[in-house]
């Protein structure tokens, strides 16, 4: 048990280094925006849009290299919606994203992963991985879209997982990417 634990843990820190090596240099050209190159550009809640009566928490607060935004129910603070984003340009695909999300979270006390599959959510194709840990169920949803890497969450304390899974999926339809015109 300890060996597998160790391979997980060297698995996981390979793949972590492997992602943040990678990725687009930044331009030498004369346009080029002047800053450290470990600070990425940042995709703020204006390079998408969200409809939700939800209360929001925070705004586009800096979470490593991407902005988190989150929202809970106006009834509830245990119901949450979590955004992440942050320019595509070296950021890992989709499933990337997701299988090394999923490595993390297999640390948490009594995970159960549901599901982890692509589903085609209106005109999107999204990843979606289902889960339970840590007395929470979650949902999380990853795409590209427009140039902005997105990563939507919802979590909420145990319940009927069907009713918890169509509503974050309706959520989730509903996150636009805004794209230049």
């Amino acid at each position: 048990m300890i060996k597998k634990n160790l391979i997980w843990i060297a698995l996981l820190l390979a793949s972590l280094l492997f992602v943040a090596g990678c990725g687009g240099g930044e331009s030498t050209g004369a346009t080029a925006e002047k800053r450290p190159p470990s600070d990425p550009p940042l995709f703020h809640q204006k390079e998408y849009d969200v409809n939700t009566t939800w209360n929001q928490e925070t705004s586009d607060r800096k979470v490593g290299s991407y902005l988190e935004s989150v929202w809970h129910d106006p009834a509830s603070f245990s119901s949450k919606t979590i955004i992440d984003s942050r320019p595509a340009a070296g950021a890992p695909p989709p499933m990337t994203a997701a299988e090394l999300s999923r490595a993390q979270a297999n640390w948490l006390p009594n995970y159960r992963e549901r599901s982890l599959k692509r589903v085609k959510l209106g005109p999107r194709s999204m990843i979606r991985w289902a889960y339970f840990a840590a007395g929470r169920d979650r949902i999380e949803y990853f795409f590209e879209e427009c140039g902005t890497s997105i990563m939507f969450r919802g979590s909420t304390i145990p319940l009927t997982f069907k009713p918890f899974s169509e509503f974050y999926g309706i959520i989730a339809s509903r996150i636009k990417a805004l794209c230049a015109e």
